[in-house]
């Protein structure tokens, strides 16, 4: 009965181990364009979300949703798609939060950085929370920072702390560009981005092993259309042309700020698939 019991603990041990090689083989499989190395650290942020099933759920219902329009965007770009998972490590997939430094939307531009790469700010509109244009200014720098690093580790840590601390890290390293030879001269904060990057990869890719289903989001459609206009148009007018509720169109397109279009710029409105032509319609119409 002695040895039972010392057996059945010894194997108890051996779980977390087990666990963690399984762990370890999946993100090896999961290896495309950015590189994807298992550490203790990266397993503690796994072992972090997957203690938190609801804010996974959640997470992964929003990515059925804003995922789409990201991954468009990105191959139209050239970019390696699995980088949209950086909006998980900024935002949580939230359009509308603000860090206390101002940082904005699903990529957390500053006002300056956002004016940069072509993000307008108004009283009436921010491009900031506009997923399709955020989304593009985010293209424009990650692929300016690849420019200047060629190693997709670093363009992730620099995407969080900035090509300035970069250089200072390369320098500190002896020149090498390698994320692992810069990794312990840069912050904190920096060090444990790409880990939790991969977490985030990690537990999203694979939800269902782990029997996390993707949360119903109310007021966000399945799927998207996108129409143009430079005409001055109210959120409250498309919702009424298209039988949307009011909340779903706001929600949609959180960057005017005034339930409004300005008129005069391109606006990108988005709708529920199908709703578009509704817009369409109306804006082709004689006038009476």
């Amino acid at each position: 009965m002695k040895r039972l019991v010392i057996i059945l603990f010894a194997s108890l041990l051996c779980f977390p181990a087990l666990a963690d090689e399984v762990v370890k083989q999946r993100i090896n499989k999961m290896q495309r364009t950015v590189p994807m190395q298992y550490n203790a650290e990266v397993q503690g942020y796994i072992n972090r979300y997957l203690k938190a099933p609801g804010m996974v759920g959640r997470v992964r219902g929003l990515g059925e949703y804003y995922f789409p329009i990201i991954e468009q965007v990105f191959r139209e770009n050239g970019l390696p798609t699995e980088l949209k998972y950086l909006t998980l490590v900024e935002s949580k997939l939230n359009p509308l939060v603000v860090s206390p430094r101002g940082a904005a939307g699903l990529w957390q531009f500053m006002p300056g950085s956002g004016k940069a790469f072509g993000l307008e700010k108004t009283a009436y509109v921010d491009d900031r929370l506009d997923t399709y244009r955020s989304t593009e200014a985010a293209c424009k720098l990650l692929k300016r920072l690849y420019k200047m690093y060629g190693d997709w580790a670093i363009v992730i840590a620099a995407y969080n702390c900035g090509s300035g601390t970069i250089r200072g890290a390369i320098k500190a390293a002896g020149g090498k560009k390698s994320f692992w030879a810069i990794y312990p001269y840069l912050p904190k904060q920096t060090r444990i981005y790409m880990p939790i990057f991969i977490a985030y990869n990690y537990v999203i890719e694979y939800a269902d092993e782990y029997n996390i289903p993707a949360a119903t989001i109310e007021n966000l459609p399945n799927a998207v259309d996108t129409i143009h206009t430079t005409k001055r148009m109210s959120l409250q007018q498309i919702a009424k042309t298209t039988d949307t509720p009011l909340e779903m169109i706001r929600l949609m397109n959180p960057q005017y700020l005034q339930g409004v279009t300005p008129a005069g710029r391109d606006n990108i409105i988005c709708l529920p698939q199908g709703k578009a032509q509704l817009i369409r319609k109306q804006e082709n119409a004689p006038a009476q």
